[in-house]
């Protein structure tokens, strides 16, 4: 887990807590190290433990680079890597969004395990977990994670499948019936994506989607982002399987 501000250390550490299961949560990054992250590490700590999950604080230096994020999630032997997302609006204008943060985008374009960027929210904001899920190699990573979250946040979860036509809606079902058994599913017809994925993010507080699903982190950035960096409130999460499990 990559903290990288303060602010959102309570919902990230919910939300990785609730992926790792039974594993451990290794946290790293500026906002929990030395002297002036000592409160927030002391948070991360007790949250995850409401949780049932143990978590260790690294403290020191940690590098915000590839190889860095490599060399640490080597050192841990991760198998779901957590990073705190920085979308940026360009230029003061938010019609502008241009999907900032290198860190991440180098992480999302070669992971080195499962990965999560995640833009946190405000947690009070959170009224239902939605996953948008396609057919790519993303979908049993977000699909499988969504029953934990609903539970970590105490509301109920949604996979959502945006499809062409009337005759797609059946094997919509039948796929949002294979990778979330007994989850509640949304199928919806004709919709732009982009604008149905900030719809849905500010309807219900949290979305999430596989990176190479349907809609590339660039169109994310470029048409859902710069909507949802304007109202503030709502999660972000994008999600890709890493190089074990492709």
């Amino acid at each position: 887990m990559l903290y990288r501000t303060a602010g959102g250390a309570t919902l990230l550490t919910t939300l990785a807590s609730a992926g790792v299961g039974a594993a451990a949560l290794h946290a790293r990054g500026p906002a929990v190290a030395g002297t002036d992250g000592a409160e927030t590490a002391r948070s991360v700590v007790a949250v995850a433990q409401r949780q049932g999950v143990t978590a260790t604080v690294w403290d020191g230096d940690t590098a915000l680079d590839l190889p860095g994020v490599y060399r640490q999630a080597a050192e841990t032997a991760a198998q779901l890597l957590v990073v705190e997302w920085h979308p940026t609006v360009g230029g003061g204008d938010a019609t502008r969004f241009s999907g900032g943060d290198p860190l991440a985008r180098s992480v999302l374009a070669d992971p080195p395990c499962d990965v999560l960027l995640v833009r946190a929210g405000e947690l009070d904001s959170i009224d239902e977990v939605v996953v948008a899920v396609g057919h790519g190699p993303n979908v049993p990573l977000l699909a499988g994670l969504a029953r934990h979250w609903a539970e970590a946040f105490g509301v109920s979860a949604t996979v959502l499948h945006r499809v062409e036509t009337d005759d797609d809606v059946p094997a919509a079902r039948a796929l949002c019936r294979r990778v979330a058994p007994g989850l509640t599913s949304r199928i919806v017809v004709g919709r732009d994506l982009a604008n149905l994925l900030t719809e849905v993010a500010t309807r219900t507080g949290f979305i999430a989607i596989g990176a190479t699903e349907d809609l590339p982190m660039d169109r994310v950035a470029s048409r859902a982002g710069a909507a949802l960096t304007r109202r503030g409130g709502a999660t972000v999460v994008i999600g890709r399987t890493g190089p074990r499990r492709r």
